[in-house]
């Protein structure tokens, strides 16, 4: 079959645009839709199959997401290219299983992602216009309406998006005249989606009254753009980020005190769009400024925010998603990895890897959680101390200080989570100890 120029200049346009950006190991986020198996072929025939690699999030909510898994990798068997999935439980915690499908998807992205990794997605220009509609009904300001980066910094890696600047129907024209072979969800025809809404009745409607709506569309968010930087052109707010996100996801703050308003939500909608939250009103932006940034220095402010809250830790804001109260104590094991609901994951583990452990043979261990007025003398340290104390001095975030769990023998003190041990129950250096794991649920 032969290629239309138009498609022909197309694929060049994309694959000189991943030449660019790539690295010497490329991912591409691929679902098996149209989009993600264009921009894989494209990524392939650009860099080689040997430079490029699939990463398949299966989100487990289909019926048929094990065959669409087994087709991915028979796409990828084809190509020639590498092939990694990563197979998650998506809970829905008040936040539309949509988006909680999404946060899960970065989070794998995340483990996938070596540093300074890059991370090609498929969102096109349709989609650009969709995520304004759904910005604009919540009441985004400028900074929400402004349009999606074709790269942008996001924890450790960066995203490009190659298809930015073409239509869904333009690439299911190239993939036609390739003769890929895509998945279809049936779920991206259900309206009840606010995405899918738009897609099946709102734009096709405003199609048949200004055909050129997507143009017009991109044109407004093109001209948005400046307003993220008023008051100060040299202000760069991925710069700004890249700096400022701090390990654990939060936003340090360090030195902002000179910012305006304006500089200060766009740094904020830039940082929550990096861990994967939803675009907030600018009322939500501002709230966050007024009553948690320019909050006095001993306040603890809280601004709800999705299915948690914005909350301020010494000179970093976190975003803390909403948690169930702490559930009965596991029973004390030892290299078995426990759940402990509302406090996270807990190992105790057998090891004489040097650093400072527990004795093996302390009696009654067990877990607690605080009541308030428990000692401990820690590794390192002359005197006893009251945990209060302790967990101000080590910087413990006030939201995880009663959910971090506690080993005693009998009534003593001796493990506080993998933070503290207790220096008068410590394990001979050369022999076996026990140290504790703890995965938080924060």
């Amino acid at each position: 079959m032969t290629t239309p120029s138009w498609m022909a200049d197309i694929q060049k346009d994309i694959q000189q645009d991943i030449l660019q950006q790539a690295s010497d190991l490329n991912y591409v986020g691929f679902s098996g839709g149209l989009d993600s198996t264009f921009l894989l072929c494209q990524a392939v025939q650009a860099l080689g199959p040997q430079r490029v690699i699939a990463v398949h999030v299966n989100h487990g909510i289909s019926p048929h997401a094990a065959q669409w898994q087994q087709h991915c990798e028979t796409i990828c068997t084809g190509l020639g290219c590498r092939f990694e999935t990563a197979n998650v439980n998506v809970l829905n915690q008040g936040q539309g299983i949509e988006a909680a499908a999404r946060q899960s998807r970065y989070e794998c992205f995340a483990k996938s992602l070596p540093d300074n990794g890059l991370l090609m997605l498929g969102h096109h220009l349709d989609d650009q216009v969709e995520t304004f509609f759904l910005r604009l009904m919540r009441g985004a300001g400028p900074t929400g309406l402004t349009a999606m980066p074709t790269r942008t910094a996001r924890e450790h890696y960066w995203i490009a998006r190659p298809l930015l600047a073409i239509t869904r129907q333009q690439i299911e024209s190239i993939a036609q005249n390739l003769g890929l072979v895509w998945i279809e969800d049936d779920s991206n025809k259900d309206t009840r989606f606010d995405r899918n809404f738009l897609r099946q009745q709102v734009l096709p409607l405003l199609e048949t009254r200004w055909p050129a709506y997507r143009d017009k569309i991109q044109q407004t968010m093109s001209l948005l753009q400046p307003q993220q930087l008023q008051e100060n052109d040299s202000f760069e707010v991925q710069a700004e980020l890249q700096h400022r996100l701090s390990h654990d996801q939060g936003l340090k703050l360090v030195q902002t005190d000179t910012f305006t308003d304006a500089q200060l939500q766009t740094l904020l909608h830039a940082w929550l769009a990096s861990i994967g939250q939803q675009t907030p009103s600018q009322a939500r932006l501002k709230a966050i400024v007024d009553h948690v940034i320019r909050a006095r220095p001993d306040a603890q402010p809280v601004v709800e925010l999705g299915d948690g809250d914005i909350r301020r830790h010494g000179p970093a804001l976190y975003w803390v998603a909403k948690q169930r109260l702490p559930g009965d104590a596991p029973e004390f094991n030892v290299d078995i990895e426990q759940h402990w609901p509302g406090v996270g994951n807990i190992t105790v583990a057998l090891t004489v890897d040097g650093t400072p452990c527990l004795r093996r043979d302390l009696p009654n261990l067990h877990w607690r959680l605080r009541s308030g007025d428990e000692m401990m003398r820690p590794f390192g340290r002359s005197k006893s101390r009251d945990l209060k104390r302790l967990l101000q001095e080590y910087r413990v975030k006030p939201w995880l200080r009663d959910r971090i769990p506690l080993l005693f023998s009998g009534d003593s003190l001796v493990a506080v989570g993998d933070l503290l041990v207790s220096a008068d129950h410590l394990a001979v250096p050369s022999e076996l100890g026990l140290r504790i794991i703890w995965q938080n649920s924060d």
